[in-house]
């Protein structure tokens, strides 16, 4: 096994810390803003950033017209929406005017937000609801939500302008949104109705306004190096995402840190993010890292951790509540630190460690506790390798893995990536880091290098043969044809031989559910497999659906044609991790695939089927360009082609794709071409 090795001597280079960690001192670059447009099917998103104050504008027609401004600033907005229309058609004409703005409130806080002047092209339009807070408390118009109702907000009518606003329980933020009738009427008769003048024209001026604290954005520049991609939108997409303190998710669903979009975003943008870029995701992460070494998967910030610190702590305080549920997050954060280490070389590492988070506890610290957590769940089965020493998601839980809906795992607990891959990666990059040295004195809290390697060969060689399924050619080929014409699917290609698969998940039986999935696009990224296994997985993403996962427009997420009748209904392409594209696996099996390709240990015949997996997969790519900035999307077929849909602008869709995601940026270090030795 390769370790990193070094002794670290000498000054390390000037550094200085921050809220965010530890950054390298460099001079001040001033932001230049951004302003882009996205269009994801009927959704329309207009995002700003200027003045430290960034926003997000989303207009939507169907099923019901809506209109939502989100704001980093708290994962804060304000949205309206309005009683679904019986006439076809866009709702949302012309927008311009668009600017950020600064106002203070009765009580002379500063307020920050966004304005924009915006066509409606009906008659007619009466709102259901109006909201300003949280964007959790908004995004329950399109997600399944468990937060309890709270009031609604002030509403006050002047003539043609009407004002919704808020104050957040604490007494220390206000939330407003303002709505002016430029051009027709606002009538109050059968609820608040916008009507357009006797020539037809209606036009509205949209100002919303959050008082939570803005986050310091971080200038495009200072994101990627030279060798980069240069796709515009995805460039902006990030920098819109990116703040001093961290990265967020999505937009406009999920303006927060999430640790496992975090670490998988920054291990795949590696290649061509500058240092300092890397530094602030790592650092977001290990500022979040709580005293058993979890690392936390999402926050909880401005409104909706005040009403959660007042219900379990009886306080009226904004101080960020984190999630730890989830299990994969903690065995990304060693091998995604070692890859930095690698990459950037161990004398920034070092510094980088030696940083301090907001509670003056080192990042090495903080470190070493994960790796400590890492151990303890992987000792039984590194000592007994049966099933019933796997790691298991938590209990009372549906999810912990990164298909976190409640029908990801199709009712798993033992899932696939966590087991047959994360854990075996996360030792291996344990024991990379004990013998570089990074972890100083805090390598004596873990087992020597030579165990935590010995322990990582157990998993890697015994953990996913309990996730082996086989299919005997017949009935595959049943399967699949049944499959396919159940659900009006063409049958493309028709196995003529057994079909062996490793399963998404076993069950409470440590049974395998029989559904194929793009999870395997992990091995590709973190171990090197032998041949023989690394044939079973490029088979099966490069087979076409639904004899396999690949499509003409993207990689799926999963395959359930093998799975019964149960399995199935959980697994359809209305399912957010059902059979669905989701940008960033195709991204990792591409980069997975050319690390592989970059071996000296596969035969010549593999490599030119590694090459050719890797052309098809990105044909995909390139069908899909127009959306992959997108978390994910579905799909239709038409004349025994698949089709675009984009996921959440459909009848039966779940909830809806964020048109800005952080990991969907990663194809920035991609290329067309496979990567060579």
């Amino acid at each position: 096994m390769r370790v990193l090795r070094i002794l670290i001597v000498g000054i390390l280079l000037p550094v200085f810390c921050s809220c965010s960690g530890l950054h390298y001192a460099r001079p001040e670059q001033p932001d230049a803003g951004l302003q882009f447009f996205i269009t994801e099917g009927q959704s329309r998103n207009h995002l700003i950033r200027r003045d430290g104050i960034s926003a997000h504008l989303n207009l939507r027609t169907e099923p019901a017209p809506r209109l939502v401004v989100a704001f980093p600033a708290g994962n804060s907005g304000a949205g309206l929406f309005f009683r679904p229309l019986t006439d076809d058609g866009d709702v949302w004409g012309s927008v311009d005017g668009i600017q950020t703005v600064e106002r203070t409130d009765t009580k002379g806080r500063a307020l920050h937000g966004m304005q924009a002047d915006i066509v409606v092209e009906v008659e007619t339009l009466v709102l259901q609801e109006a909201d300003v807070g949280s964007l959790r408390f908004l995004r329950k118009a399109v997600d399944y939500s468990t937060l309890p109702p709270r009031a609604a907000p002030e509403t006050y009518i002047n003539d043609n302008r009407v004002r919704f606003s808020r104050e957040r329980p604490d007494g220390q933020s206000t939330y407003l949104m303002e709505v002016e009738v430029l051009a027709g009427e606002l009538q109050k008769e059968d609820g608040l109705r916008f009507v357009a003048a006797t020539d037809g024209t209606l036009k509205i001026r949209v100002v919303a306004l959050s008082g939570d604290p803005l986050e310091a954005p971080v200038a495009a520049s200072r994101l990627l190096a030279e060798n980069a991609g240069q796709e515009e939108t995805l460039r902006e997409s990030l920098a819109f995402l990116t703040y001093e303190s961290k990265m967020l998710a999505g937009s406009w669903r999920f303006l927060t840190y999430f640790g496992r979009d975090t670490l998988l975003s920054v291990r795949l943008l590696m290649p061509v993010l500058t240092a300092e870029a890397a530094e602030i995701g790592l650092g977001s992460v290990l500022e979040r890292i709580n005293d058993r070494g979890e690392v936390a998967h999402e926050e909880e910030i401005g409104e909706l951790a005040v009403y959660r610190n007042m219900a379990e702590h009886d306080q009226a305080t904004a101080e960020p509540v984190y999630d730890y549920d989830m299990v994969d997050d903690n065995l990304l954060l060693a091998p995604v630190l070692s890859a930095y280490a690698q990459t950037f070389g161990l004398g920034r590492a070092a510094g980088f460690l030696s940083g301090r988070t907001s509670g003056s506890e080192s990042f090495r610290s903080r470190l070493a506790r994960n790796l400590r957590l890492v151990v303890k769940q992987a000792g039984a089965f590194a000592d007994d390798p049966v099933p019933e020493n796997l790691l298991s998601i938590k209990d009372g839980l549906n999810d912990g893995n990164w298909r976190d809906s409640e029908e990801g795992l199709v009712g798993g607990r033992y899932p696939y990536d966590v087991n047959a891959v994360l854990m075996p990666a996360a030792l291996r990059a344990a024991a990379q880091l004990v013998g570089s040295g990074l972890l100083g004195r805090h390598a004596g809290s873990l087992p020597a290098e030579e165990e935590l390697a010995r322990m990582a060969l157990v998993w890697e060689a015994s953990a996913a043969g309990f996730f082996e399924v086989s299919v005997r050619s017949e009935q595959a080929m049943a399967n699949v044809i049944a499959y396919a014409r159940e659900n009006g699917y063409p049958v493309l290609d028709i196995p003529e031989s057994d079909v062996s698969f490793y399963a998404v998940a076993l069950d409470t039986r440590f049974e395998p559910i029989p559904v194929m999935h793009s999870d395997v696009g992990t091995d590709l990224l973190f171990l090197q497999r032998p041949e023989a296994y690394l044939r079973v997985i490029v088979a099966n993403l490069a087979r076409r659906f639904p004899a396999g996962l690949a499509t003409g427009v993207g990689v799926l997420a999963a395959n359930p044609a093998f799975a019964d009748a149960d399995a199935r209904a959980l697994v359809t392409r209305n399912h957010y991790h059902g059979t669905v594209v989701w940008s960033w696996q195709q991204a990792m099996i591409v980069a997975g695939l050319d690390i592989q390709l970059r071996r000296d240990d596969l035969s010549e015949a593999f490599r030119q089927e590694l090459k050719a997996a890797r052309n098809d997969i990105w044909q995909g790519v390139i069908a899909s360009k127009e959306i992959i900035n997108s978390e994910l999307w579905s799909f239709t077929v038409q004349d025994g082609e698949y089709l675009i849909a984009p996921f959440g602008q459909s009848a039966g869709h779940l909830t809806e794709s964020n048109a800005v995601q952080l990991w969907s940026t990663v194809f920035l270090a991609l290329g067309q071409d496979p990567a060579m030795p």
